[in-house]
């Protein structure tokens, strides 16, 4: 039996070009597939970024305002304070109490409008008489970086 050599390698090698053109087609598909699961993942990466960016930015630009009282006995203080990361700019101070308790708050006209820094603080003074009420809420309004009109009503426990 005599094997002719030449037809046997072209053979395998047909067989072998074969199964590389068949991997070939398989690894572009594949890797296509592939690269557009990428692509749409770095798109969702990317709406995210802006989403924490533009969340950053206004919480940069934003100033948050507390309220709280201080002190004993009759005298005690009205205590502003920015918690945010901008100024507070033209913060102004409404008391939302009957007209007769008004008096007890010193100054308020003198100290308000003013601006808050970040971390800072204003104040204010008043005194409490026995028929002073127990609960009573202020109102406060401001202008920051990211929005003008900005308010605020907080209740206050004396």
């Amino acid at each position: 039996m005599n094997i002719n050599w030449e037809l046997t390698i072209a053979g395998i090698s047909s067989i072998f070009a074969g199964f590389s053109v068949a991997f070939s087609l398989y690894s572009f598909f594949s890797f296509k597939k592939l690269n557009k699961k990428i692509l749409e993942q770095q798109i969702e990466i990317n709406n995210l970024l802006i989403i924490k960016e533009n969340e950053i930015y206004s919480e940069q630009n934003k100033a948050e305002l507390r309220a709280y009282k201080t002190g004993s006995k009759s005298n005690y203080q009205l205590v502003v304070t920015n918690s945010g990361k901008a100024t507070a700019e033209n913060v102004t101070l409404e008391i939302l109490i009957d007209r007769q308790y008004l008096g007890s708050f010193w100054n308020i006209h003198e100290i308000f409008p003013m601006d808050i820094l970040s971390g800072h603080s204003g104040k204010i003074s008043y005194s409490r008489g026995m028929d002073f009420p127990s609960k009573f809420k202020i109102r406060l309004t401001w202008d920051d970086q990211f929005k003008v009109g900005n308010f605020k009503d907080i209740e206050i426990v004396s």
